[in-house]
């Protein structure tokens, strides 16, 4: 372990990150439901150069603030790529932000865990599950990790250390700034919790000081209040109605979109959410426990613990919320597994037993996903799936024998190759080739492919966002009825509608006339129709072809 001392070392680590969240950024398609509002809405806010007003199609979007959508669409003004910008343009924010949490770990990890734990943490980072699913998708919370990440490190290197530096306190408030203006309210849950874990550990907060509170709320406030103060104008308080009286209290309610589900469900998704390094989670147990008295472990714990209890408190619960959680979880491992490797401490068989039984559980779910998933929703067996699929059941298999044996180090090696071999099969190869699944890039290609249509395209059966950022902003979703109207207005004009709404309506050509998938947004079956102007079902040579 060495080499994780080298000075070039977090760099190694960064060049890692980015290679390790590159594949499957262009490959896999845009995603239902959130992805796409996303996406759509820094389209249109790039498209329009209203940077103040968030909007998806015509329907204000105030359920959260307005960073995001500012980074997505600086990204479409830099590639170039104007209002046809394809999803891997949308997602560039949180690629970069994801690779910047790996590099950011080290330095926020290296006062609490020590330079080499650091930086195993950081290759932790780069290769979890979560990381590479979010690193992937054009939404707030990758580059919400990066907040969380550089205000926690902030915080250890204030409580740790006895100097005051300007440059921690600018970074704490300035990662609470973006936190706040990429998810509200989200970004204080680790702070507040380590925050409260600390006192009640300690009885003081003295050291709060050091972080300059003072002109550091000036700063923040500074930061975050004109886009604030403008909505607020702009809309005439409708945005704080929508995003606290309406997204928030509805996760809070477990009413609106998401259903609630019981406490417990984060203890029970982390074994592949935090894959294939969920092993190690027993371990990294013991080790807190037994350095339960540092201070050290003590803002790990506060860090972990507090937010935690939070998110298995509220209803609403989706598998990405704990994601700002999981670095005081990695720098735990890799503390713990530096400690073992060292002599420190030693390796016992049980914990190995007691996380083998989960984490197998885990790594059978997502060889499944990666070899089955395109012959159950997709043309079969995908041969670089199926490669994907078997190498890191392999690599994981092989580090988990390598560490039954107390060889961490070529456990180490074996476990970052299935790490990196997950996140490159699933995005990459898997998840695209289960074409089933993909409604909206079909309807796109098969209307693209009538070049005689003209003007926007009515969807009725199909209310998805993805159908609006791949056919256009103009993309008329609604019933059948206001579809058969639309279609009545000119010629020409072309309208995608489930068989169902019109009765007696003949089958079509697959992929030319009618598509027909799951809607990955509920799993529900779909099948549309292609439908000509004036109402009628449309042939399969429709434009003379």
């Amino acid at each position: 372990m060495d080499i994780l001392r080298h000075r070039f070392a977090p760099w190694a680590v960064f060049v890692l990150a980015l290679a390790s969240l590159f594949v499957g950024l262009a490959e896999l398609p845009v995603q239902d439901r959130d992805e796409a509002r996303f996406a759509q809405a820094s389209r249109q806010m790039a498209e329009t150069l209203d940077f103040i007003d968030i909007r998806l199609q015509d329907a204000p979007r105030h359920n959260k603030p307005a960073l995001i959508y500012w980074l997505q669409s600086a990204a479409i003004f830099l590639t170039g790529s104007g209002q046809d910008s394809p999803i891997w343009v949308h997602r560039l924010p949180s690629y970069l932000a994801g690779a910047l949490s790996a590099l950011a770990l080290i330095w926020a990890g290296t006062p609490v865990v020590g330079r080499r734990a650091a930086v195993l943490a950081g290759i932790i980072c780069a290769t979890i599950y979560m990381v590479h699913a979010e690193a992937r998708t054009a939404k707030t919370d990758a580059a919400l990790l990066l907040s969380v990440i550089l205000a926690m490190g902030a915080l250890a290197h204030a409580f740790l250390t006895s100097a005051r530096k300007v440059s921690v306190a600018a970074i704490f408030w300035t990662a609470l700034a973006a936190g706040f203006l990429l998810k509200g309210p989200m970004v204080a849950v680790p702070v507040l919790g380590a925050l409260a874990w600390l006192w009640v550990r300690t009885r003081d907060l003295g050291w709060t000081r050091r972080l300059s509170p003072l002109p550091g709320l000036a700063w923040f406030a500074l930061l975050v209040s004109p886009w604030f103060i403008a909505i607020t104008i702009l809309t005439e308080g409708a945005f704080w109605s929508a995003s606290l009286g309406t997204d928030l209290s509805d996760k809070i309610t477990a009413e609106g979109e998401h259903s609630g589900s019981p406490p417990g469900l984060y203890l029970l998704t982390m074994w592949w959410t935090f894959f294939p390094w969920s092993l190690f989670i027993p371990v990294a147990l013991i080790h807190a426990w037994r350095t339960r008295a540092t201070a050290e472990t003590a803002i790990l714990l506060g860090w972990l613990i507090p937010g935690w209890l939070v998110f298995e408190a509220v209803p609403v619960k989706l598998v990405h919320y704990t994601l700002p959680l999981y670095p005081a979880l990695a720098l735990l491992v890799a503390a713990a597994l530096v400690r073992i490797h060292d002599g420190a401490e030693r390796l016992g068989r049980w914990p190995l037993a007691v996380g083998l039984v989960p984490w197998g559980g885990a790594l059978a779910f997502l060889s499944v996903v990666a070899i089955w998933g395109p012959v159950r929703f997709g043309d079969g067996l995908d041969i670089w799936a199926t490669i994907g699929g078997v190498i890191l059941c392999l690599s994981a298999l092989a580090g988990a024998v390598f560490l039954w044996r107390r060889e961490v180090v070529q456990a180490l090696a074996a476990l970052t190759l299935s790490g990196l071999t997950v996140g490159w099969t699933l995005t990459g190869a898997a998840l695209p080739a289960a074409t089933e699944f993909w409604i909206s890039d079909r309807l796109a290609a098969a209307t693209a492919a009538h070049g005689c249509l003209s003007g926007p395209v009515a969807i009725a059966g199909f209310g998805e966002p993805s159908a609006v950022f791949r056919l256009g902003t103009e993309t008329l979703l609604t019933d059948a009825e206001g579809a058969l109207a639309h279609l009545s207005q000119g010629p020409g004009r072309a309208a995608w509608i489930d068989p169902a709404l019109v009765p007696g309506t003949p089958g079509g050509v697959a992929d030319v006339t009618e598509v027909s998938g799951i809607n990955i947004g509920n799993f529900s079956p779909v099948t549309l129709r292609l439908f000509l102007s004036p109402g009628v079902p449309a042939p399969a040579d429709l434009c003379g072809g």
